[in-house]
């Protein structure tokens, strides 16, 4: 029988076959062509890691689980607790990607592009996955299992894939409850008024609670402040960790080299 993850990543896929195909189909510009290339190439490599990561951070959740404060009787009520804690989680590290040079230098890789297209999903660096699920292992100490943690990581990475699209509009209430496509332009854009703003991973729940949800007004201009223009991926993957290191290495002893880390972005 197919996992979830494996009948999300074969939905993706089709998805981004079809949209592949229509951006040659309707000649687009070399570049958003090269991006979308790009973009297949990451996408690879985080589906491939992301199997192995998916049971290294299920050993390490179970392991955790074992030692949890108490283990609630699965209810509808403790699903939704968890769906909640989980967009929560979801929330403070996407606010650390984008707030901290540690984290940035993973979350930039996602944010380079200055197109905005289903293929964008796939542009995420494989390597942060390796440490990324340490923010969840809360959760099982407070008695959520393993099991729905990881179903309800992999249903946002999906939602959070389709919301790469200029194809929908503003979609009404809708906008101001849940991460649809206008509120993840926002996001991408670096309009002034948009940066650092639409953490949410489903809801925006956490988006209204602490400030951070701006609705879409204008046109959305997608990419990075400080701009770069790479196509090679592994140059996408790495050019922010490379410039990490020379910072770190370049601060005066490890409490200014820790510091470093952990301040804002250049």
């Amino acid at each position: 029988m197919l996992s979830f993850d494996s009948i999300g990543v074969i939905v993706v896929f089709v998805i981004f076959s079809i949209e592949f195909g229509l951006a040659i189909l309707h000649k687009s510009e070399d570049y958003v062509l090269k991006d979308m290339k790009s973009n297949l190439m990451i996408g690879v490599l985080l589906i491939l890691a992301g199997f192995l990561e998916k049971g290294f951070a299920f050993g390490v959740f179970a392991f955790a689980y074992n030692y949890a404060f108490f283990k609630p009787e699965i209810s509808w009520g403790v699903w939704v607790a968890c769906f909640l804690c989980c967009d929560f989680i979801h929330y403070i590290y996407h606010w650390l990607g984008h707030k901290t040079a540690f984290f940035w230098a993973s979350h930039v890789t996602h944010h380079s592009s200055k197109v905005f297209n289903l293929t964008v999903g796939f542009r995420i660096n494989c390597l942060h996955l390796f440490y990324r699920f340490l923010f969840w292992v809360p959760l099982c100490f407070i008695g959520f299992p393993p099991e729905m943690i990881l179903f309800f990581e992999s249903l946002t990475a999906v939602l959070n894939f389709m919301v790469h699209t200029e194809k929908v509009g503003k979609l009404g209430v809708l906008d101001w409850i849940f991460n649809t496509p206008s509120n993840h332009r926002v996001h991408h854009a670096t309009n002034p008024q948009y940066i650092d703003k639409n953490y949410g991973g489903v809801l925006m729940l956490y988006d209204h609670l602490f400030g951070t949800y701006v609705k879409e007004t204008e046109k959305p201009i997608y990419g990075i402040t400080n701009e770069v223009n790479l196509s090679n991926p592994i140059r996408i993957l790495l050019h922010e960790y490379i410039n990490l290191l020379k910072q770190f290495l370049s601060k005066n002893g490890i409490v200014n080299k820790i510091q470093y880390l952990f301040s804002l972005p250049n």
